[in-house]
């Protein structure tokens, strides 16, 4: 699945946050499936390369099932501050299915970004819905995904909304890895689509990751009230997230 974090505003909060606490696939859960997640706290909830916390610490959160034939579900919970600590937090939920495609994994995920307690003053809602694709493989120890994504109705009324990235991520040992994303985002009333990137490493130490990135994106400073009130949020910066996985069932 895709986790927001290092990680989805997510970016996928780094690449190999959602690597990290992806649950295995369905033949390797019981038949009920299972249960597990994640608590975390990130200097920057970034996502795709945009602060949505107003460059301050971010706790987040993260609890998902993964049942049989590759099917799952969950939720994902971060702070946000787009300005005026409005909206004060996301909450996502989301539910796809795995494809085992000759040792390619197909993850097709839809996937709805909500903000509760977002006062929109008579205008336009911030919550949207997201379909997405992911193609992942392996090759011992490089792993390459392809992400393709597509919105109806980009947040604030932002019109049709499509993303592509392209991540490659090294396991350097057995506790650190190296990875880094190219994406490119387009919202049809946006000024300009824009480009974003990052590159970090991942060390894992039992149930806790240490991941620290390097984000940054090609948003000019005109066009940045675009995609957030705050124009800082869009200056390059490192991020870095620790993280605690768990599994309950």
């Amino acid at each position: 699945m895709t986790m927001k974090s290092t990680g989805l505003k997510l970016t996928f909060a780094a690449a190999m946050m959602a690597t990290v606490a992806v649950p295995a696939l369905a033949d390797d859960a019981p038949a009920y499936g299972s249960i597990s997640g994640y608590l975390a706290v990130e200097s920057d909830y970034r996502y795709r390369g945009i602060s949505q916390n107003n460059n301050e610490i971010t706790p987040e959160g993260s609890l998902n099932w993964t049942g049989p034939m590759g099917f799952y579900a969950g939720t994902w919970l971060a702070r946000t501050d787009w300005g005026g600590k409005n909206p004060g937090f996301e909450m996502d939920i989301y539910g796809g299915k795995h494809f085992d495609i000759y040792g390619t994994d197909l993850n097709v995920e839809a996937y709805y970004y909500s903000y509760p307690d977002y006062d929109a003053h008579g205008g336009p809602k911030a919550s949207y819905f997201e379909m997405q694709g992911i193609l992942s493989h392996s090759f011992d120890k490089l792993t390459l995904s392809l992400t393709g994504a597509y919105s109806p109705e980009w947040s604030l009324e932002g019109g049709d909304g499509w993303y592509g990235a392209g991540t490659a991520s090294y396991a350097l040992t057995d506790w650190l890895t190296v990875s880094g994303t190219v994406g490119r985002q387009y919202v049809e009333l946006a000024p300009k689509d824009y480009w974003h990137w990052d590159v970090g490493f991942t060390a894992v130490y039992k149930s806790f990751s240490l991941d620290v990135r390097y984000v940054g994106n090609d948003i000019k400073k005109a066009d940045a009230g675009f995609w957030m009130a705050n124009k800082d949020a869009t200056k390059d910066t490192v991020k870095v997230n620790l993280t605690y996985n768990f599994t309950l069932l």
